[in-house]
């Protein structure tokens, strides 16, 4: 069951990261706003210090020391940026949290009329 859990991390994040460029791309309003609504609570997190729930359903399912499978080892390896200091990664979410944030200002929802601007 760990291992279902870190997939599903591993899924978050992918959606999270892959997300910014598709909605940029897309410019769906329900999907920008919903990966805005994500990230905001991710970076929530961060900022208070509150470990995520998927890291804290990982730990309770696995139990204790155990032997990692090869896909545990890198999944574990990529969702918990093990290359890099917690200060860096925190510098890094809170770059990308002000990138995806800052972008409604330069790319716009688009309006359901059609016609150029912010919705009313």
């Amino acid at each position: 069951m760990a291992e279902t859990v870190l997939i599903l991390h591993f899924l978050v994040i992918l959606f999270l990261v892959a997300g910014f460029p598709v909605g940029l791309a897309v410019n769906h309003t329900g999907f920008r706003l919903f990966h805005a609504g994500v990230l905001a609570f991710v970076t929530l997190l961060v900022l208070l210090g509150v470990p995520c729930p998927l890291t804290l359903a990982e730990d309770a399912f696995r139990g204790g020391p155990y032997e990692d499978s090869f896909l545990a080892h890198w999944l574990t390896r990529i969702v918990y940026l093990q290359w890099f200091q917690p200060r860096h990664v925190f510098i890094l979410d809170m770059a990308f949290a002000a990138l995806v944030f800052s972008s409604f200002y330069w790319r716009p929802l688009k309006r359901r009329d059609g016609k150029k601007g912010p919705p009313p």
